[in-house]
């Protein structure tokens, strides 16, 4: 070999490659085998049998395979897409495990919303209603800009409803610690759970306008901003509250601040619902206002603060809709407004006995938007302790509108009765009611007729014989004494005075009892002393020189 090689001037490690070479060797080379290289089939296989070994068996079988299965291993291992590989083992968890993604962060205040939900872990007595604690779930609202948080606690699994209330909640424009806050996001980045994809989740934010954008499953890491804030929340409150259910446990394995089954929790082992309420939210300002962010280096409190963006306000139509509501419950409108959440709220346009329905932000009871029974929107009902000038102005108004049409009527009523009681001049019956009259006309005609009547001399002819015992003795007049036949004493007149002066207010209550009731009687003018006149159109004056020399006491009293 080295003589060859030096005849032709090159190594000896040359000629063995000549030698080796196929194009160089008498007839056709020896054919080799192929390469092992895995496949999608393969790949089929492995996540059918989820096992390498059973599956090289099955393939070897079928002929798809000729190799060992050492090569087979090494080959899955080394030259096939660990992506493929594990999504063939694992499924879709494989798949998103395995991936790179593009990190993204919103670029301003309120492009970003990220929403999530979970079950805080520690015990919660409800109300003293209720015979067991339960877990309270929580709802967390984030802005992706600022990691400005916003939690609303809940004492039932929640629904579509109760998580857009709590959307439209963080979105209402208020007060924070000073700073304002609150408008519209562009899109909300939520997880794929149930209560985020029902329909009253979804027609909620379309409704606001806003995207829906719900993270792939199993992907926890792209609304990472919210799982990192539930995560504090557990932190900070639960872990160090009393109930808790992951702060260290106890030989037996129960945990170190709760008993293990619900029945065995006393209400004095664990916290209220008031008090944890108002714990979460200490918590949620203890967050937004002490820890700085990586990222700008400002707390979250400061950096939604410093961002020049202009707040988008929420449309007053879309954003009553999306509260809360009481459903079927109605409240009424009573002497101390609306009681709601043991709290009173007065508004305007509202009437005193009606019922209302009404929609309200979770966790906020400064005030309430009030319905009527179609769902018709009154008026916003504010706290009783909360309200400002402002507020106050418009139901006392209110009021006093009310206070005006009242006096109106009562002048209106006093006026019109002056008016009857001056023009019929009627008499008041007292005692036994007289049997002469039927209702069928005026009682002032009845009266003046029938005293007519009863001036006539009387005759001296005695009384009816059928009568044993008052044959003997005629009837006799005596001066003074009542008028006989009539049933009644002698009833008081009122005299007819002209009707005082009127004012705007009691000529429009006179004509709007007029329209109603009729026209009163025009008061008569003052007659002569000889005469005497029905308010009766059909009884005509009497001259008293036909009257009897003995008139009755009631005469002379008329006179």
């Amino acid at each position: 070999m080295k003589a060859v090689a030096a005849k032709w001037g090159v190594s000896p490690r040359a000629v063995y490659t000549w030698l080796k070479d196929s194009r160089l060797a008498d007839g056709s080379p020896k054919p080799e085998r192929k390469r092992f290289e895995p496949t999608v089939e393969h790949l089929t296989v492995v996540a059918q049998e989820q096992d390498m070994q059973s599956a090289h068996g099955l393939l070897e079988e079928a002929g798809l395979v000729t190799c060992s299965y050492e090569t087979f291993a090494r080959a899955m291992r080394e030259r096939t897409n660990p992506t493929l590989l594990a999504a063939a083992l694992d499924g879709y968890p494989g798949l998103v495990n395995n991936r790179a993604y593009l990190s993204w962060t919103a670029p301003h205040r309120n492009h970003t919303w990220h929403l999530d939900h979970t079950i805080m872990d520690l015990w919660v007595w409800p109300s003293h209603k209720h015979r067991s604690p339960i877990k309270p779930q929580v709802t967390v609202v984030v802005d992706g800009y600022s990691s400005l948080l916003h939690a609303v606690p809940w004492k039932t699994p929640v629904n579509g409803d109760m998580v857009g209330a709590a959307l439209v909640e963080f979105g209402t424009e208020r007060d924070y610690l000073g700073v304002t806050v609150g408008g519209q996001p562009e899109q909300v980045v939520c997880d794929n759970a149930a209560q985020h994809f029902g329909p009253s989740m979804r027609e909620g934010v379309e409704r606001l306008g806003w995207i829906l954008a719900p993270t792939a499953a199993y992907s926890s890491w792209q609304n990472g901003i919210a799982e990192r804030a539930l995560g504090l929340l557990n932190k900070r409150l639960a872990n160090r509250a009393p109930g808790a259910t992951k702060a260290g446990k106890i030989r037996t394995g129960a945990s170190r601040h709760a008993a293990r089954l619900p029945k065995d929790i006393k209400p004095e082992d664990v916290l209220g619902w008031s008090v944890f309420c108002d714990l979460l939210q200490d918590t949620v300002n203890e967050i937004n206002t002490t820890i700085r962010m990586k990222k700008h280096g400002r707390t979250r409190l400061d950096a939604f603060a410093a961002d020049p963006t202009e707040l988008r306000h929420l449309d007053l139509v879309e954003y009553r809709t999306s509260l809360m509501t009481s459903g079927d419950l109605t409240y009424m409108w009573t002497k101390n407004g609306l009681n709601f959440d043991g709290n009173s709220y007065f508004g305007t346009g509202l009437k005193y006995g009606h019922r209302y329905r009404i929609r309200y932000l979770p966790t906020n009871r400064d005030f309430i938007e009030v319905f009527d029974l179609d769902n018709e929107w009154i008026c916003q009902a504010t706290r009783a302790d909360l309200m400002t000038r402002e507020q106050v102005a418009p139901f006392l108004a209110e009021r006093a509108e009310t206070e005006r049409e009242f006096q109106a009527i009562e002048k209106g009523v006093i006026h019109f009765r002056r008016q009857i009681a001056a023009g019929s001049q009627a008499g008041v019956t007292y005692g036994d009611e007289d049997t002469s009259y039927d209702g069928s006309e005026d009682r002032a005609a009845v009266v003046n007729r029938h005293d007519s009547q009863s001036t006539e001399a009387e005759p001296d002819t005695p009384a009816d014989t059928t009568d044993s015992n008052d044959s003997s003795e005629p009837k006799k007049t005596q001066a003074g004494s009542p008028r006989k036949g009539t049933g009644r004493p002698p009833a008081p007149r009122v005299p007819a005075t002209p009707p005082p002066a009127e004012d705007d207010a009691a000529r429009q209550a006179t004509a709007r009892l007029a329209a109603k009731y009729g026209s009163a009687l025009q008061p008569q003018e003052p007659t002569e002393p000889g005469t005497r006149r029905s308010t009766d159109a059909s009884a005509c004056p009497v001259d008293s020189s036909r009257a009897s020399e003995a008139p009755t006491h009631d005469e002379e009293e008329h006179q």
